[in-house]
C-alpha cells in the first residue's frame, strides 16, 4: 500500500512526540525495523525544528512522508533561517548535537535545501537487509 503523510505541526515541544505518533499508523506496511528508524529521525528532525529554528507560535513546521517505491522519504520543513550542516561527531556526553549524527548513520540518503524554508530529508528503503 502507498504510504502518504503530511502533517503541520506548531513549534512546541510536544510536536516531536505527535509526529512520533503519526508514524505507528505505518505499522501494518512496514517492517518494524523502519517504522523504528523513521520514529527516531522524524522525532530528532522536528525537535530540531522547534529547538533550533526560532519559530513564532504562528508558524508550522511542515511533516511530508512519501513512498517512491523500494524507498520512503521524509521531510522536515520549517520557515526558519536555515543552516549549514555539519558532519561531526557529537560529544558521546553530551545530550545534544545527536539528530543529524543520527540522520547520517541511519538513513541511506539525506540533504537539506532551503530559500524562503528550510528543508532537511532523507530516504530510508522499504525493507532492511
Amino acid at each position: 500500500m502507498p504510504i502518504n503523510l503530511e502533517l503541520k505541526l506548531p513549534p512546541r515541544a510536544e510536536a516531536a512526540a505527535y509526529a512520533r505518533r503519526s508514524i505507528d499508523d505505518l505499522e501494518r506496511d512496514l517492517e518494524p525495523a523502519v517504522v523504528d528508524s523513521l520514529r527516531l529521525l522524524v522525532s530528532e528532525l522536528v525537535t530540531n525544528s522547534v529547538r533550533h529554528a526560532e519559530l513564532s507560535a504562528s508558524d508550522r513546521i511542515r511533516l511530508r512522508l512519501a513512498d517512491r517505491g523500494d524507498r520512503i522519504r521524509v521531510e522536515v520543513t520549517d520557515p526558519g533561517e536555515g543552516f549549514e550542516p555539519r558532519r561531526t561527531e557529537p560529544d558521546p556526553e553530551s545530550p545534544e548535537g545527536w539528530g543529524l549524527y543520527l540522520v547520517d548513520r541511519i538513513a541511506d540518503r539525506w540533504g537539506t535545501s532551503g530559500d524562503a524554508a528550510t528543508t532537511v530529508w532523507f530516504e530510508l528503503p522499504r525493507e532492511r537487509s
